[in-house]
């Protein structure tokens, strides 16, 4: 078998918003209350970029679409939310030479030869995004040929349903009491930029949220690298009758083990976690062995797909540390259905934050949780196909 064709596409505008800055929309994977509430990000210490989290973001992190086909007429395929068309002129003018004539099961050395060829000018973001897809379309493309789910070639089922916590706005966090969603995350609004006021304003939205959802639920924060440390140690100490499970990615991505390890001793037992924006598998090593996290939250299609969330898994695995992939989707559910090491994952809601639903029109049959559990079913590579409707050839 040998892969024959590669083809892109970058995505259609559907009722959640995926086509992205590139067409001057703006907008952002899911759209509804991730792009229109307010939600502290690393430009909000810009007041121009401050008001709404997707004024800040360029087409870098707009979703495409890879599909590899093979000559016995087998393909694989995946849709990325973050690289967008750079993302697509990475992979055509230069993954493409990996990939063609190459026999899809050689999944680690076109991955390698990935990474690097590319270090002069990747090691991160677009480029990385690039080889997600890449990486993931295979691992789909190759699960089918051998007419198995993905979980099956990663080592089988280690539960048999998997737990889930919830992504908000924390407007929209009472309404998933009761849902059997273990936890709730809530996107916090306000951050350094704010200053004193921001830490009184999250305080008491942290106090409304714990009020809202009583005391059965975890709740968590998702930071989105607009605090400090002296933000965070501020906060814990306002926050801790609330029993806030974790802070994740209170400070900027890159480099800031040393960071995140001093802040860690200073909020326990409120826990943190990162990894959103790492981008290495080495970083992770990192973060690791200086203990600078206590959960670790690769994103599974921004980091170098499930090669290289193998690779960080088994890092992780030594110290017991959680792995949770970032996000929410197919590809994380094969993932962590077959890790001893991930005991739930995330489901991140869309439009108006109070419905469980798809987070891409892009793609059918992607699973979603029923009483917070998300199942997969035995369907062949992620389960998941494209919906074509909302596919548009890349144009180099």
């Amino acid at each position: 078998m040998k892969i024959t064709d590669v083809k892109l596409y970058t995505i259609r505008s559907g009722n959640r918003g995926e086509s992205g800055a590139a067409t001057g929309q703006s907008q952002y994977w899911g759209g509804g209350w991730a792009t229109h509430s307010l939600i502290a990000n690393p430009m909000s210490v810009h007041p121009a970029y401050a008001r709404v989290r997707t004024q800040w973001m360029g087409p870098g992190q707009d979703p495409y679409a890879i599909e590899i086909l093979t000559d016995e007429g087998v393909s694989g395929h995946v849709v990325n939310y973050g690289g967008g068309p750079f993302a697509c002129a990475v992979v055509q003018k230069h993954f493409r030479r990996f990939l063609i004539g190459s026999d899809p099961f050689d999944i680690e050395l076109i991955w390698d030869q990935m990474y690097r060829s590319t270090m002069p000018y990747g090691m991160g973001g677009v480029v990385s995004m690039a080889m997600s897809g890449v990486d993931l379309a295979l691992w789909d493309l190759v699960a089918k040929v051998l007419k198995q789910p993905v979980y099956r070639l990663l080592g089988g089922k280690t539960k048999g349903r998997i737990p889930c916590y919830v992504t908000v706005h924390p407007d929209q966090a009472a309404c998933w009491k009761g849902r059997g969603f273990f936890g709730v995350k809530i996107a916090a609004p306000w951050g350094v930029a704010d200053g004193r006021d921001g830490l009184r304003k999250m305080e008491q939205c942290i106090a409304k949220v714990r009020r809202d959802l009583g005391d059965d639920l975890e709740i968590m924060i998702d930071c989105y690298m607009s605090w400090n440390i002296e933000f965070a140690t501020r906060l814990a100490e306002r926050v801790r009758q609330y029993d806030v499970k974790w802070f994740e990615d209170p400070l900027p991505n890159g480099w800031a083990e040393h960071l995140n390890a001093e802040l860690r001793s200073k909020i326990s037992p409120i826990q943190v976690a990162i990894g959103n924006l790492e981008y290495n598998y080495k970083a992770f090593h990192s973060i690791l062995a200086q203990r600078a996290a206590d959960i670790i939250q690769p994103e599974l299609m921004w980091c170098g797909g499930l090669t290289a969330v193998r690779r960080i898994a088994a890092i992780a695995k030594a110290d017991d540390i959680p792995v949770i992939p970032h996000g929410s989707g197919a590809y994380n559910y094969h993932f962590v259905l077959s890790n001893t090491n991930s005991p739930y994952a995330e489901f991140l809601s869309v439009d108006d934050g109070t419905k469980v639903r798809p987070i891409f029109d892009s793609l059918i049959n992607e699973p979603l949780p029923e009483n917070g559990f998300v199942t997969i079913p035995d369907r062949h590579g992620f389960g998941v196909e494209l919906n074509r409707d909302y596919l548009v050839p890349f144009e180099p």
